[in-house]
Parts: structure tokens; sequence; C-alpha cells
């Protein structure tokens, strides 16, 4: 997911312009990746027939790999209707979150995953930041490795995962390579709007990772949104079935709730 500003509404409706910004500036060949174009400033996909918005978001993965995950569930006797990223219904899942508890400073989205990163910035419902960073969670176990004597990575992975250990003490030390690109996007940020972000939002990682969540936390200065599922789910009309306890659930379940809600819904009661 990358986001862009054309230089004017006219460019933004020439495909192969587009096109030229996906190879020349994010390394991205739309021959073999299935891309859609995204107005920035609400997530609706853009028409290039009529859209007027300069302010873009290309988002999308190689064609192969939509056709993998495909071939997975059709093995699997599913046949969904339609396949979508987990990073957009993320974001749009916190940035309704946050419009439903009136937050309304710039809040700081951070998908950390095994061989990259993605740092996000959401104001108001718009994406004003997408930014990847080329490491994520492997880039941590060799510095494991040598701080505990581990005999190879793969100890360090599996410790890293594991429930028996107490990273906290660690925690600002393994991250610090994260932490400082996060500073470095947040930093340049509120310069540049002259806005302060308070909050942020990390998504993907499983309970037993909470202390990357402290550790960003206490490094930045922010805090980490803990969405109350429950109540927010009633906001859009999400029935839970008899038994089922969200309480305890964390933020990686946030993208998977925001398929279900009905956001129009919701839109619409405003608009009346």
């Amino acid at each position: 997911m990358r986001n862009h500003e054309v230089e004017s509404a006219i460019k933004a409706k020439d495909v192969n312009y587009l096109k030229g910004i996906l190879k020349s500036e994010f390394s991205v060949d739309p021959d073999i990746n299935d891309i859609a174009i995204l107005d920035a400033r609400d997530g609706s996909d853009f028409e290039l027939a009529t859209g007027l918005s300069k302010r873009l978001v290309f988002c999308g993965a190689p064609s192969s790999a939509f056709e993998a995950e495909q071939n997975c569930l059709l093995s699997y006797g599913i046949y969904p209707n339609r396949l979508e990223l987990s990073t957009i219904t993320t974001l749009g899942g916190v940035s309704d979150y946050a419009r439903f508890n009136g937050m309304k400073s710039p809040i700081l989205c951070f998908e950390l995953a095994s061989k990259s990163a993605n740092i996000f910035i959401i104001n108001q419902g718009q994406v004003d930041v997408a930014r990847p960073v080329p490491f994520g969670l492997d880039s941590i176990y060799p510095l494991l490795q040598r701080e505990l004597g581990l005999k190879d990575e793969t100890s360090a992975r599996k410790l890293f995962f594991s429930n028996t250990f107490d990273f906290a003490e660690m925690g600002p030390k393994l991250l610090r390579r994260m932490t400082k690109e996060l500073q470095a996007s947040t930093g340049f940020y509120e310069v540049q709007t002259g806005q302060t972000i308070e909050h942020a939002f990390i998504s993907v990682l499983p309970k037993n990772l909470a202390w990357v969540s402290k550790t960003v936390s206490d490094s930045l200065g922010l805090e980490i949104i803990q969405p109350n599922l429950e109540k927010w789910l009633e906001s859009l009309k999400v029935t839970l079935g008899e038994g089922v306890e969200v309480s305890n659930l964390g933020g990686r379940w946030m993208g998977l709730f925001s398929l279900m809600g009905e956001f129009h819904l919701r839109e619409e009661g405003a608009n009346e």
C-alpha cells in the first residue's frame, strides 16, 4: 500500500501516467500485480473518469499471491465473493473506531510482519502517510541470539514467540531500529502539518508480544489504542453470538471485524 499526490486531477485520470508512477516511484510492476486505486480522502474507489482527487492510495499485491490464496480457499470448499487486503480493512476499522470515540488527532498505525513492516498515519478518515519499512520481526532474532548467547537464530525465534521469557527490559534494545523509523515518520509529519500525534495502533501481533506495544508507547510517548470492540461492534449493528467473548481480544482482530460492519448505515444516519 502506497500513497501519492499527483500534480493535477487531469493526470490522475491518465492510466499510463499512474502506471509510470507505480514503476518509477514504488518499483511496482502493474503487469504482474493486481492494483486498486483509492481516494486517500475517504478510502472510496477512485474513478478514473470522474474522480477529482489528487491524493491517491495504491494498494494491491502480486497477482500470483491472490491466485494462490483463492486456490487455497477453493480447496477448502470456500467460494468467496471477493478478496480484501487485511491492511485496508484494518485502517478502515481504526478510522471508524476513532470517529466513534471522538478521536480528532492523527493516529500512527504500525503493521509489523516477519520480513517487513508498514507505517501509516491516518487523520480523521484520511490516509496521510503510507510508508514501507524493509525489515520486520526477522531482523530481531540475530539481536536476541547475541544478547542471550543462543546457539542459532531458530532458537531465538522460538524463545521470542514463547510465553516463557519477559522481554520488557530488553525490548527497547531489540526494537531500537524500528522505533527510530517510527520516530522519523511521526516527527516529519508533525513538523510538516503542525499537528500532534497522540495515539498509536499496532495490528497483527499476538497477545504474547504485547511488550512490543508498550515499548513503542514508551519510546514515542504515544497512547496505544486498546479497542473496546463490543461497544464499537454494537454501533455497527454487528450482533455477537451467545458465548462469544470479545473483551479479551486485541487489535489484531480489527481487520476481521471491519469486514462485518455496516459503516454506511452510520454515515446515512449522520446525514439525516
